[in-house]
């Protein structure tokens, strides 16, 4: 704009000075000059204007974008399953790293809520040393839930046998924390059979005074788990470094990807419900997984807090043997097909598919 204004500026000067030379010019010479003069006055207010107006609107568009050192204010609860064992833990590891993780909850001021399999506890010349581990977490101040005595899949058994499981489910959590546990979480996240056995067992729960914990961001965050567990066994520390970055990596992906879900589903982004395991990786890892959510806006919230997000009260219509996200389920209550999840990075699925042989 600035250089338009200088070249036309110049380019008028020599006539000037030229008419000033000669006989004054005419009324009509006059009259074309000063109507040249108002086109062109007229089109550098036009260029001035255009000019502020995409400015303005360049700036407005930047407004909208968040700040490097902006911040959402996000919400999420974190959840632990299958507790007490990790997975294929002898006793004294268990321990040990159970009390690493523990110990990074409490620094973190993390209200987790924990999810009990009973059946895990009674291993031959174990078992008060694996209720001496769920311990642990009752001492660290974690709450426990129910998660069923021994986490058979809802879709393979009858409504009683589910019933049997619940209440079986609870007897050594009672114990502990002295009093029944107010949450309950559906093993493999799978809800039942059908919309009828669904409705019964719904029923059945709150009639024992439970709440269902559903989750949001599921993940497959127990492969990694798996197989880091495996590394070490082997005493393979590049594998379970390598593990570890790809889980981290992969953690990031999850909550971005679910929070773009509840955004597009709902309009916002709801108050969060992260399903994790109790591992060796995790005990490793946890510190940065709370980084990693710290770092993208989270504050962390109990399960009851989470659960008094409108999200949580609409209606799931979903019946399948594969247990899903609860913004899933919602989708596909929508008459939505579900949306295809962040991959496990292929050398950590064909880990697990080798020890699965």
């Amino acid at each position: 704009m600035h250089h338009f204004f200088r070249t036309a500026t110049v380019s008028l000067t020599p006539n000037l000075q030229a008419q000033s030379r000669r006989t004054p010019p005419s009324l009509s010479q006059q009259h074309r000059l000063v109507r040249f003069s108002l086109k062109f006055f007229s089109l550098i207010t036009v260029v001035l204007v255009t000019a502020a107006l995409i400015s303005a609107a360049l700036a407005a568009v930047a407004d909208a974008q968040p700040k490097s050192n902006e911040t959402r204010t996000r919400e999420v609860c974190i959840t632990f399953d299958d507790l007490p064992s990790g997975p294929d833990s002898d006793v004294k590891t268990l321990a040990r790293f159970t009390a690493k993780l523990l110990q990074a909850i409490k620094s973190n001021r993390v209200p987790a809520t924990g999810f009990v399999n009973e059946g895990k506890l009674y291993h031959a010349g174990e078992t008060d040393a694996r209720i001496a581990v769920l311990k642990q977490w009752t001492d660290a101040g974690i709450e426990l839930g129910n998660h069923t005595f021994s986490h058979k899949h809802f879709f393979d058994i009858s409504v009683d046998e589910q019933k049997s499981e619940v209440i079986r489910g609870e007897t050594v959590t009672i114990l502990l924390q002295k009093k029944r546990p107010q949450f309950f979480r559906h093993p493999y996240l799978c809800t039942g059979q059908d919309s009828a056995g669904k409705a019964q067992f719904e029923t059945f729960l709150t009639a024992q005074g439970y709440l269902a914990a559903p989750v949001t961001m599921d993940n497959s965050e127990w492969m990694f788990g798996f197989v880091y567990t495996d590394a070490s066994k082997r005493g393979d520390k590049a594998a379970m470094q390598k593990i570890a970055a790809a889980y981290l990596q992969y953690i990031e992906t999850v909550a971005e990807f679910y929070e773009s879900f509840s955004r597009e589903l709902l309009g916002r982004e709801m108050k969060h419900i992260l399903l994790l395991h109790a591992s060796l990786l995790n005990a490793d890892c946890f510190e940065q997984v709370i980084e990693i959510f710290k770092r993208r806006g989270y504050t962390f919230i109990s399960l009851q807090a989470a659960l008094e997000d409108a999200a949580y009260q609409l209606p799931d219509a979903y019946i399948g043997a594969r247990g899903i996200s609860w913004l899933q389920r919602w989708r596909i209550t929508k008459g939505l097909s579900p949306k295809p999840e962040p991959p496990v990075p292929a050398f950590v699925e064909a880990a697990w598919r080798v020890r699965t042989k």
